[in-house]
This record gives C-alpha cells, structure tokens and sequence, in this order.
C-alpha cells in the first residue's frame, strides 16, 4: 500500500520544502492546496476571489478545495506512488471532507506529520521568501537556506523571482492566529485518536528533514 501523509504547519514552517525533499528523494507527489488555488485563471472571476482571500489569509470556500482535490487525486501519478496533502485539511470541517474523499476516491492516510515552528523564526522565513516566477522554485534571502545568486532571477530557470502578496509581518501574524484557533483544535482532535508525528522545524531544513525521515521510518 502506497504512503499517503498529511503535512499540518502554521506559515513558513516550511511544509512545502519538506514535501519537496520528501517528493524528490521518495517519490511522493506533494500535492499543494495552495498551489492548486493559485493556478485557477487569475483572468476569471472565481480565480480574482480565490486570491483576493489568499491574500488575507482567509480560507478559501470547500467546495472550490473539494473539486480541486478531487481532479488531482485522480491523477494516475496520484495512485502510483502516493501523495503528501500540504495545506489540508486546516479544520474539523475540511477533515470531514477528507473522509469523504478517501471513501469516494479509495485511498487511506497513512501518516499526519506536524511541523512545529517559533513565531520569530517563521517572521524571518517570511522576509527573505521568493518564488520563481516560472519553475515555482522557493529561495530565502534569511536564512541562508537555497539562497538565490541575487533578488531577480532564478538559478535554474533564469526566470524573474517574485515576492508573494502575503509575505508581510501583518500577514504572517494574522496566519498564525488563525492558525492557533483553527488548526491547532485539528491537530488535537487527530491526536484523540491516533499518532500525530511532531517534527522541530526551528532547525535547518536539512537537520529537519532528517528527523522527519526517522519518524516516518524511512530510514
């Protein structure tokens, strides 16, 4: 039975760097909810909503994440090698939906792994964050961590670097409020009833991942 594992983190926990090292050295495909979003025609109307609530951190309606996930699940990839869910479920609710996927689409969780980070070292994450405008390559200027050859273009595309709409101190402090009230009850309740992996993510991406390694017993 394939690996399927759900990646919980308050913003700039680095849940999408340790899906991508987990994707490249395992092959999980790391399904992003956020990226799925983002992809939806910015031209189109439903797409200006999408990240006009992005923007502000607000959680984006159910149904638009259900159909979204529901399109990429499908994807033979998808059932090949097994997949890290990275942004979902974020509450009781998305959870229920969860459900609902595995029984309609046939697939288990296997593992839900929380990444756990300090407001202060997350701040500094966000500052230096920049994103390849063509590759969707991630750099930081911060933290010394995949840093770019400067602030404009990527290493391995060449393409422009772009900074996100939210990477800002008021954004990120209002994603981790939301965060503690919302997702926190979440990881709670999956304790309640069954193993939570809880991985330091203060550390360097690399010490990180390699205690993530260990605690999903792939090493």
């Amino acid at each position: 039975m394939n690996n399927n594992i759900i990646l919980i983190a308050p913003p700039a926990a680095g849940k999408g760097t340790m899906a991508d090292m987990l994707s490249e050295k395992y092959g999980y495909v790391h399904i992003s909810v956020g990226q799925l979003l983002r992809d939806i025609d910015p031209k189109t109307e439903l797409g200006k909503k999408v990240r006009e609530l992005q923007k502000n951190r607000e959680l984006v309606n159910n149904d638009i994440v259900f159909d979204s996930l529901v399109e990429r699940l499908n994807k033979d990839d998808v059932k090949n090698n097994g997949f890290i869910l990275d942004g979902f479920p974020r509450t009781l609710e998305q959870a229920e939906i969860l459900d609902k996927l595995s029984a309609k689409l046939g697939f288990v969780i296997n593992k839900i792994v929380y990444l756990k980070v300090s407001y202060e070292i997350a701040l500094k994450r966000t500052l230096g964050r920049y994103t390849c405008s063509k590759c969707k390559t991630v750099y930081n200027t911060n933290t010394g961590f995949n840093n770019p050859v400067d602030d404009k273009n990527c290493r391995l595309c060449g393409a422009s670097l772009e900074r996100r709409n939210d990477d800002n101190e008021e954004s990120l402090k209002k994603g981790f409020d939301k965060f503690n009230n919302e997702v926190l009850p979440l990881i709670n309740y999956y304790k309640s009833i069954r193993e939570v992996i809880e991985v330091s993510a203060d550390k360097s991406a690399v010490a990180a991942f390699e205690e993530l390694e260990k605690k999903l017993e792939l090493l």
